[in-house]
């Protein structure tokens, strides 16, 4: 047996290892990929409300999303190295000797006027074409990136020729129905520009453009707005057909390829490509209200007994299961309940409050500690109406259920952990003397 048992981890190794030396090149590229997203998700959710006054919409959404919100105490975050702007030529924003980039953000704006993207998405073109090549028609750049946009024929941007075609290079970023790359199945352009992007005329114009851009420097595009601004209101000012297109501000209303759909929540800054999670988080504390409203729910029990933290059909047991949105099999580490958004949430018997934080899986959440290494955990939470080092009672109303973090819809998750170690709530709490398939 111990002859056999050597040569199946000699095999297995020797498997590892011929796998490894196939495959660590793409091994390599994901994990540059991987850290490449880290970055734009940091740089994105420090920039996500820092022009254009779009602040005030996502704090409201960080509102939703159960955070306290001091609009007069936010700050957004400095311009890094905002560069000066030229003076002394022809048109305001460029200098003496800029006559042929003039002439190219000339024919930014009127591929913008034609694409239909207003005043805004004007700003967006020209910010984007000054980080990417300072409006210089490039015929070199990073790998094989050309032009004003510093497009990519390898990522389908079009030929090196129609590249440096200053106008289709422009259409082509500015996407929707003019673009050469609009595909009429779907409605859209591939590669996606500007009017693809989901609510693209309420984030900042750093976000829209890095939306489109994809650039390894996110944040970039925000240092250009002032300049882009001053060229735009400039070329746009001496021509009644252009002024009268693109002085028109998009409406504040979320845009998927131009067309109105509401105001942007939680959900459409994700989808945008925001983190809008990271942003609140870092910028905003969360809310912590009397909750007298939920607090006349309250049915407090005696020290040491249990309770259900509410009463609620399960939807969702605790185990393994196949993830209903990440697709992969994984534990279920708790139990689902079905909870519409601003049900009360019952601390299940006497404890401290642990934490109080913001995750990007579990959303909003509350770890209350209780006796004997036992913790409770409370997710995807809308309102949370204690803070740590809270003492809180067995019925005390914690929390309201809520949506947010990794959720396929409003539902409370519940989580119990001995030890550090999570385990199955329902036969926890029946020898506590609680059902939680009561109202199943």
């Amino acid at each position: 047996m111990e002859p056999f048992t050597a040569w199946l981890v000699l095999w297995a190794k020797t498997q590892t290892l011929g796998w490894l030396a196939r495959h660590w090149p793409k091994l390599l590229v994901g994990a540059l990929v991987l850290g490449g997203a880290c970055v734009f998700v940091g740089v994105t959710a420090a920039t996500v409300v820092s022009s254009g006054g779009r602040e005030a919409a996502a704090a409201e959404t960080c509102t939703q999303l159960g955070y306290s919100v001091d609009d007069a105490a936010y700050q957004p975050p400095p311009l890094d190295q905002a560069p000066t702007i030229p003076t002394g030529g022809a048109v305001p924003g460029f200098g003496p000797t800029d006559g042929d980039k003039i002439t190219n953000a000339q024919g930014i704006i009127v591929a913008g006027v034609e694409a239909g993207v207003g005043r805004r998405g004007l700003i967006v073109g020209i910010a984007a074409a000054l980080q990417e090549s300072g409006l210089e028609n490039l015929d070199h750049g990073d790998r094989d990136s050309l032009g004003l946009f510093q497009q990519r024929p390898s990522q389908g941007w079009g030929t090196a020729q129609q590249i440096r075609d200053p106008r289709f290079a422009a259409l082509s970023f500015f996407g929707g129905r003019t673009s050469p790359h609009f595909d009429p199945a779907s409605g859209k352009a591939s590669p996606a520009g500007l009017l693809d992007v989901a609510g693209w005329a309420q984030l900042p114009i750093t976000v829209s453009a890095q939306s489109v851009q994809r650039s390894a420097f996110p944040g970039a595009y925000a240092k250009h707005e002032a300049r882009a601004t001053i060229i735009v209101d400039a070329l746009t000012g001496g021509s009644g057909a252009a002024r009268s297109v693109a002085s028109q501000e998009p409406s504040t209303a979320l845009q998927v390829g131009g067309e109105p759909q509401g105001v942007m929540t939680a959900a459409d800054y994700r989808a945008s490509g925001v983190d809008i999670d990271a942003f609140c988080s870092s910028n905003f504390e969360l809310a912590s209200a009397s909750g007298a409203a939920a607090a006349s729910q309250e049915r407090i029990i005696p020290s040491g007994q249990w309770t259900a933290p509410l009463q609620a059909r399960i939807t969702s047991p605790f185990g393994m299961r196949f993830h209903p949105i990440l697709h992969v099999w994984r534990l279920h580490a708790g139990t689902d309940f079905q909870a519409a958004v601003g049900t009360p949430i019952a601390a299940p018997t006497v404890g401290v409050v642990e934490t109080v934080s913001w995750d990007s899986g579990a959303g909003l959440n509350v770890t209350l500690a209780h006796a004997g290494g036992v913790e409770t955990r409370h997710l995807h939470l809308s309102q949370v109406l204690v803070k740590p080092g809270d003492q809180v009672r067995g019925g005390q109303i914690i929390a309201l259920s809520g949506d947010t973090g990794v959720s396929t819809g409003p539902h409370y998750h519940f989580e119990v952990h001995v030890n550090g170690v999570p385990v199955d709530p329902e036969p926890l709490m029946l020898q506590h003397g609680v059902n939680l398939r009561a109202w199943s």
